[in-house]
């Protein structure tokens, strides 16, 4: 007899379809965002080959490649994903109408504007056009931030006190002071006691851990359990780490600016990785609990690579040296998280997306009663493009890639940053196959409805 979870056994046949069932907030639906992000997926992966031949001196070099690489994976393919999630997400938590059709529309034709002028700007030195795209995207977070806020405002019953809603919250509006710091990295030079390298590493700490990170943090609190039929392990650990990481997220990007790396910033490292150790439990836990499959192994396994930068930091902060430049220490770390982590979250984001209005069984039907599945597939549907092998693959495809650029001035180094770059776009290329695939078959399906 299979060994069973006696947590998991206590759970009735109706619990179940609970805890796969949305709450009873307007459900969560395709939109223009969803389908520019997955653009923005697969842009990334043409850089990505581009950037690999470039290493090896096949194609012309270009200077703004490295730079738009990251921002289009980030600004461009998670941005746009949460932009066309964040609102849906926070109206269900709290039962209220999220922001109409037209509004969306209009705010999705300025973010591309904007990030089209912003990247323009910056890759071919015009700085007024820059300063124009970055000034749109900085008014239109500042407008999700509104969202959310409002819909805290107008919500009833205490549903704003879920931890969840604080990292809505809390995400955006440390996006605005990460976009902020953008303006005096590039068309503006700002005089702070950091310098340039201590805005720049606090525009990294805003953005990534602080906008993407939370974001994603309060989402996989929330959606997690029903990627595997079970419960989350510990709503007290959620309540726990939500404190930590917005003291931690504080000093990590106030730290740099005002070069105090050994106290205010090594102050709020430390409370942000106690906080994501209390996360990553939790996660954990709830996978044991519940039906492996391996998209949530996927993203499970992703979560390690968020504290990849963190584990160099010590020792740049108090100058204990590694024999290798901070150059290439702050190259390989931003890969551990952009590739080891973001990657997969949006990747595997994306590919849930494209199922979010598929035809499902009695079981996984919101309140609606059409059928629809309503943000995720129920956990013994979901769509899986990788198993454990391809997991293991890209998780030390991500490891060799980034010891190659730690170590790229020695010989060795493009036997580990080749293979590495070849198995990671593999499997970035099958991810985004299969969501294309997956949204074609949606597609047929509703229309032959």
């Amino acid at each position: 007899m299979p060994e069973t979870n006696p947590r998991d056994s206590r759970r009735t046949d109706a619990e179940r379809r609970s805890s796969r069932r949305p709450t009873a907030g307007p459900p969560l639906s395709m939109t223009p965002f969803h389908v520019a992000g997955i653009a923005f997926l697969f842009a990334g992966f043409v850089l990505a080959c581009y950037q690999g031949l470039q290493e090896f001196a096949l194609v012309p070099a270009v200077s703004w490649l490295t730079w738009t690489h990251i921002h289009f994976v980030t600004i461009g393919a998670f941005t746009q994903l949460l932009f066309g999630t964040l609102p849906q997400l926070t109206a269900q938590k709290l039962e209220r109408p999220g922001p109409s059709a037209p509004t969306l529309g209009a705010v999705f034709l300025g973010l591309n504007g904007a990030v089209l002028l912003a990247w323009y700007g910056r890759a071919f030195g015009e700085p007024l056009l820059f300063d124009v795209g970055l000034g749109t995207i900085w008014l239109l977070t500042a407008w999700l931030f509104a969202v959310v806020l409002v819909l805290v405002y107008r919500s009833e019953g205490g549903q704003a006190y879920d931890p969840t809603i604080g990292f809505y919250l809390l995400s955006p509006f440390v996006y605005l002071i990460g976009l902020t710091f953008a303006f005096g990295l590039y068309s503006h030079g700002w005089d702070v006691p950091g310098g340039w390298y201590g805005l720049r590493e606090a525009h990294v700490h805003a953005n990534a851990w602080g906008f993407l990170g939370l974001a994603a943090i309060g989402t996989l609190y929330d959606r997690f359990p029903r990627l595997v039929d079970a419960e989350l392990y510990s709503d007290r650990l959620q309540r726990s780490s939500l404190p930590l990481f917005a003291l931690g997220i504080v000093p990590l990007v106030v730290g740099p600016v005002l070069g105090m790396g050994k106290t205010v910033t090594a102050t709020g490292l430390l409370l942000y990785a106690a906080g994501y150790v209390l996360y990553v439990y939790t996660l954990a836990r709830t996978y044991r609990a519940g039906t492996p499959n391996g998209t949530a192994l996927s993203v499970l396994v992703a979560q390690l690579w968020i504290l990849g930068p963190a584990s160099f930091a010590p020792f740049i902060l108090f100058g204990v040296p590694l024999g290798i430049p901070d150059p290439w220490i702050e190259t390989g770390a931003l890969h551990f998280f952009f590739l080891g982590w973001a990657l997969p979250v949006a990747l595997a984001g994306a590919l849930l997306v494209t199922r979010s209005l598929e035809w499902a069984p009695e079981a996984a039907r919101g309140d609606g009663g059409d059928g629809r599945v309503e943000g995720l597939v129920p956990a013994d549907d979901i769509p899986a493009v990788v198993g454990p092998t391809s997991i293991l693959a890209w998780n030390l495809a991500v490891l060799a890639v980034g010891i190659g650029f730690f170590y790229q001035d020695q010989s060795w180094s493009v036997l580990l940053s080749g293979p590495g770059f070849t198995v990671l776009l593999a499997l970035w290329g099958m991810y985004l196959l299969e969501i294309v695939d997956w949204r074609w078959a949606t597609r047929t399906s509703d229309l032959g409805s």
